[in-house]
């Protein structure tokens, strides 16, 4: 067996010799990047056993992943349970013999460029105890990762653009298993996303645009729902009644977005200005990121308000009142929009409570390809600072 130590320099020269000589390759990587050695890589794809790359707080470059669709026994780094999913091993076989560079760096610019990075380069036969554990590595690293279709793709790339403007990006940048299902609603781009809005004949998109501007400017006014009069209160929840619409901006069509007319435990909370409703609205943002810990306490406090009641609310109202506080966020699903809602966002609808929805609906609107788009000018921008609550312009189903 040889053994040979390399410096940042001596590495790269390495690897790119054992990816023309070798002809099988076992890696598991955390992180990678595009670089005229990774086009080396993939000209070489078939080559590929057991090839994992990480995914990490977005750290992998999006063509990386890319580059990986559909490529047989390769994978990102998606089921690592706790930690970080951090190897830098690369392992090669060609008949009897076997190499491998383990090291400190990354399949990145700064990992194969200018970094300071140290590594060792193993040579031997495949039978050698060393490099036998080495590609036993990459093989059960493997275990940790999933193969990489368009929509999980397109989801990542997503990821990638939101956690850059995120003071700390989430250690898994995609958390739902994102197939087939959803890949269509993942992969729209703005302007088919647009172009359908335009062309809805359910809604008027103008007269929508304006209920839910009216809505955020209330928020915006008051400290609290709790200060909101009566009938506004109404109005945002969806409960408005005919002789309640006193003034310009109370008489509209308060039903979009989800007519909570009929969910009479959820009325009386409103009409009696519940402190636990109005406290769960509240800690709701009016701007910036909207997080899963302020969406969690928003359930706890949107439950207390139905304590001892023997019907409670449940996802049709809460996601109302979300959605007309942060159209931007949240998607009010109910009886007219779930089942084609269901089926674009890739969730069973007899399934759908306050537990799973962050995760089966706000997660996947976010790593859509059309929600990551920066906010446009004009009348576009004012679809876009509510583009999660407008799909009910595609869902709705009258």
């Amino acid at each position: 067996m040889e053994v040979e130590f390399l410096n940042t320099e001596a590495l790269r020269r390495r690897l790119q010799s054992f990816i023309e000589e070798y002809s099988e390759f076992h890696w598991a990587v955390a992180w990678g990047a595009c670089s005229p050695l990774s086009e080396r890589l993939f000209e070489h794809r078939t080559k590929f056993r057991n090839v994992t790359f990480g995914v990490a707080f977005s750290q992998t470059d999006p063509d990386i992943v890319d580059a990986l669709v559909g490529v047989p026994n390769a994978y990102v780094a998606t089921k690592f349970p706790r930690g970080t999913y951090h190897p830098k091993v690369y392992g090669f076989r060609r008949g009897k013999w076997a190499a491998a560079i383990i090291g400190s760096a990354n399949f990145t610019h700064g990992g194969l460029g200018h970094n300071h990075e140290a590594a060792v380069a193993i040579i031997g036969t495949a039978e050698e105890r060393a490099l036998v554990d080495i590609l036993q590595f990459a093989e059960t690293s493997a275990n940790y990762g999933q193969e990489v279709t368009k929509a999980y793709a397109a989801a990542y790339r997503a990821s990638c653009k939101r956690a850059a403007g995120l003071p700390k990006p989430p250690r898994n940048p995609v958390p739902t298993m994102t197939d087939a299902a959803n890949a269509e609603l993942l992969t729209m781009e703005w302007a088919d996303y647009l172009r359908r809005m335009r062309a809805s004949r359910a809604h008027n998109v103008g007269q929508s645009l304006e209920l839910l501007g009216i809505a955020r400017r209330w928020f915006a006014e008051k400290l609290s729902f709790a200060n909101f009069s009566p009938p506004r209160r109404k109005a945002v929840a969806g409960i408005i009644g005919k002789y309640q619409k006193t003034d310009a901006e109370l008489d509209r069509d308060w039903g979009w977005f989800g007519s909570m007319r009929g969910m009479g435990d959820f009325a009386n909370r409103i009409e009696n200005n519940d402190r636990s409703l109005a406290r769960a609205i509240d800690g709701i943002p009016r701007s910036g990121e909207v997080t899963r810990p302020q969406y969690e306490r928003f359930c706890v406090l949107f439950r207390q308000a139905f304590a001892g009641s023997a019907r409670t609310g449940g996802v049709p109202t809460a996601t109302r009142l979300l959605a007309m506080k942060r159209p931007d966020t949240f998607l009010c699903v109910c009886r007219p929009n779930i089942v084609a809602a269901a089926d674009a966002l890739g969730f069973a609808r007899t399934t759908l409570d306050l537990d799973n929805y962050w995760e089966r609906v706000v997660e996947p609107i976010r790593l859509s390809v059309w929600y990551n788009v920066d906010k446009p000018d004009g009348t576009n921008g004012e679809l876009w600072e509510a583009r999660a609550a407008m799909l009910d312009v595609l869902f709705y189903r009258p």
